[in-house]
């Protein structure tokens, strides 16, 4: 469905390390922001240098979306990306609670999409691999995380505010099945 991170060839690389701009910036942009324009996100930090960048790297994102027509394809894509962002930037910056909340945000709108696209039921729906990959490395991170998985998955569906074709209980069932088969 999509990539995140982005790989950045060669040819990229060299563009972004002629900018006049601190190495932090150019080092975030590629680690979280690849998936976006690095002259968009320069210009969007010149303007507004007077924030810190962990909330930098939010906003920006979130204005990200505004292109889009809302819950159209690629705007959902948009979100699932700004989610696999918002993951990573949170367990970097030891917000471990929101990394994990992402990821469960993520993981429902993921099976909401995979079985739209794919015209499937929630029961075909594969648990997602991007998903699985947050958890590891969360669970990895954070081993003793402390956590109510029934009212955090119920929590992350209904954030949507969506009726997807599923339930809330059938979501949380998906996740702790995953949980348990990993040990989490």
């Amino acid at each position: 469905m999509f990539t995140y991170p982005k790989k950045l060839k060669r040819k990229e690389l060299k563009k972004i390390s002629k900018y006049d701009c601190d190495e932090e910036i150019k080092d975030t942009y590629i680690k979280y922001l690849s998936n976006y324009s690095f002259e968009e996100f320069f210009k969007y930090c010149e303007d507004n240098n007077d924030k810190d960048l962990e909330d930098l790297i939010f906003k920006f994102t979130d204005l990200q979306l505004e292109r889009f027509e809302p819950n159209s394809l690629i705007w959902v894509s948009h979100v699932l990306i700004n989610f696999m962002i918002y993951f990573d930037v949170n367990l970097d910056y030891g917000e471990y609670y929101d990394a994990y909340a992402s990821a469960i945000q993520f993981t429902v709108l993921y099976c909401a999409m995979k079985m739209t696209l794919n015209k499937i039921s929630f029961d075909e729906v594969q648990f997602p691999e991007p998903s699985k990959i947050c958890f590891e490395k969360f669970f990895s991170e954070c081993p003793d995380f402390r956590y109510n998985l029934k009212t955090d998955c119920t929590l992350a569906y209904k954030s949507f505010n969506n009726d997807f074709d599923f339930t809330a209980e059938e979501f949380y069932l998906k996740i702790k099945t995953h949980f348990d088969e990993c040990g989490y």
